[in-house]
């Protein structure tokens, strides 16, 4: 399970650093979006640029999501270790778990 989780982890770090180039690149791109809807007087550039950056958002939210349940996965993971060996059955706390794993 660790070495899944650690894969998990860096395929998600990959994905982020390119979602971040994307929207480095759109930022970018913003000024000239601009001025090329004014001279041209049509919004349609300026509204696809906006369901762009939506839509970068959106993915941003998903890749924390993403991130917050392959941490959940870990902490789980190693609940389920300690009590198959013979630790206590109930779940310790969160930061005991987190703590033991060596995450946070």
């Amino acid at each position: 399970m660790t070495k899944d989780v650690k894969k998990e982890q860096i395929e998600l770090l990959r994905f982020e650093r390119k979602l971040v180039g994307l929207a480095a690149v759109l930022a970018a791109a913003g000024p000239t979006v601009a001025s090329a809807a004014e001279k041209t007087g049509g919004d349609a550039s300026l509204g696809a640029y906006r369901e762009i950056s939506d839509a970068l958002v959106k993915l941003a939210d998903a890749t924390t999501a993403a991130h917050q349940a392959v941490e959940a996965a870990a902490t789980q993971a190693g609940v389920d270790f300690m009590q198959a060996n013979g630790l206590p059955k109930a779940p310790p706390a969160a930061e005991v778990v987190r703590s033991l794993l060596g995450i946070g």
